[in-house]
């Protein structure tokens, strides 16, 4: 088996005060944009994108999707994207589409890095830094640890 899997951290959001909800602030719509618009050919035609189900990272999938020609309203939402899941559960979510090889997933910190270390090691924790809208693409040969190959980290 093997996946092209983009993991992104959302963009930048409004701070809880502002908006409970916390969607995407104007210049983290912004940021995302061009993120989404520099790496649109790079993505190719996605078979997958999923986010958490939280605002901002529905958005920030919204807006990839949209630059790759990924159908908006086709976006799965998965509690596996949540900020705490463990790599188990988004283990399990990529088993549950075997047939889907490129594959783009929002979601949050700590579990977003998780899951790039998770595929990168096969011990110790590789730390990778992602900030709001970094974009992760990892060639991911067998859904275990180590299992993956880093091609880009912006």
């Amino acid at each position: 088996m093997l996946k092209d899997l983009w993991l992104v951290r959302h963009g930048e959001a409004v701070s809880e005060r502002v908006d409970p909800a916390r969607p995407l602030s104007q210049e983290g719509a912004r940021a995302v944009s061009a993120v989404g618009e520099k790496l649109a050919g790079a993505m190719g035609t996605l078979d997958l994108v999923a986010a958490s189900g939280k605002r901002r990272a529905v958005q920030t999938a919204a807006i990839l999707a949209e630059a790759a020609g990924y159908p908006a309203g086709g976006i799965a939402e998965t509690v596996a994207l949540s900020p705490m899941a463990a790599p188990e559960a988004f283990l399990a979510f990529l088993a549950q589409t075997p047939e889907a090889e490129r594959v783009l997933c929002v979601g949050h910190l700590p579990s977003i890095g998780a899951f790039a270390s998770y595929f990168l090691s096969h011990g110790d924790h590789v730390q990778l830094a992602f900030g709001p809208g970094t974009v992760c693409r990892i060639r991911v040969e067998a859904l275990r640890r180590g299992g993956g190959e880093l091609l880009l980290f912006l």
